[in-house]
């Protein structure tokens, strides 16, 4: 299939990429056809029936794959089976003529490698369970939204005449992110200190979350809007919640976000790493 490569990689890191290299994709079936679930039940009176819910399913996803030679079919036959196993799990990343999109977590179903007749290129057929229903994009932003941009040191001799830039906030402490995807997307802060910080909180879409408990030097705290769960080194801290705090408000809509912090004291002293993944239903 021309402009379309899949490169799989398995829950230990190890990759496999069909790119027209050593095989070549002939076939991809999933890729666009979400399963769209809508539940219904019958109206006690009258006509039609009442939508009681709607959902994004998991879905299959197949591939067919071609050695591009004859000559690598030794190769394949004993690379392939070793590489798809059932006891792994593998990330599938799409690329379309260089636009790239994930499916996470995904599940071998099905593998056959048919025999055919000598001098024939090896071809492969895979199938996989795709749990989540929903692609993602490859880039999660990640950047620093509390980053200073350094534009000089010191000993500083100024020969200039005009006024002079020591250092740029490259974020602002509240930043505007866009969601351009088909659905919601999850939002997951990773919050450094660089010393000592007092009861830090991530504020967006209305809400905010707020973890009363104060940040030493190089302590990590991570909030996550998909798990709803905020961990400080590692080490649960739900006890340690705001009451207020909604973790609702870490889910973007569609359309422009916002995300910010603060602290009650030494806000200036933290790293806010943002990271969201745009969710799409097809590839």
């Amino acid at each position: 299939m021309s402009g379309l490569n899949v490169t799989w990689t398995r829950g230990d890191g190890q990759t496999f990429a069909v790119d027209g290299s050593a095989m070549g994709l002939v076939s991809a079936t999933g890729l666009n056809t979400p399963n769209l679930e809508v539940y219904t039940q019958k109206n006690a009176q009258g006509d039609g029936d009442l939508v009681t819910g709607r959902r994004v399913g998991s879905r299959t996803l197949e591939f067919t794959c071609k050695a591009r030679y004859a000559s690598l079919n030794a190769v394949l036959l004993r690379a392939i089976p070793s590489f798809f196993i059932a006891a792994q799990t593998y990330g599938i990343e799409i690329d379309r003529s260089g636009d790239k999109r994930y499916a996470a977590d995904c599940l071998l179903e099905s593998l056959e490698i048919p025999a055919e007749g000598a001098g024939v290129p090896l071809s492969v057929q895979l199938s996989f369970l795709m749990p989540e229903g929903y692609f993602i994009s490859s880039d999660s932003f990640g950047k620093n939204i509390a980053e200073i941009e350094g534009r000089c040191g010191y000993p500083f001799a100024a020969r200039g005449l005009y006024g002079r830039v020591y250092g740029l906030y490259a974020f602002a402490q509240t930043v505007y992110l866009d969601n351009d995807g088909d659905a919601e997307a999850y939002c997951m802060a990773v919050l450094r200190a660089r010393g000592q910080v007092t009861y830090p909180k991530l504020i967006a879409g209305g809400g905010y979350v707020r973890v009363l408990t104060p940040m030493q030097g190089n302590d990590i705290l991570t909030i996550d809007g998909k798990t709803k769960s905020v961990t400080l080194n590692g080490v649960n801290l739900a006890s340690k919640l705001d009451k207020a705090s909604d973790f609702q408000s870490l889910v973007f809509g569609l359309g422009t976000n916002h995300i910010g912090f603060s602290a009650d004291v030494g806000a200036n002293l933290l790293d806010v790493y943002v990271y969201y993944n745009k969710r799409f239903l097809g590839a």
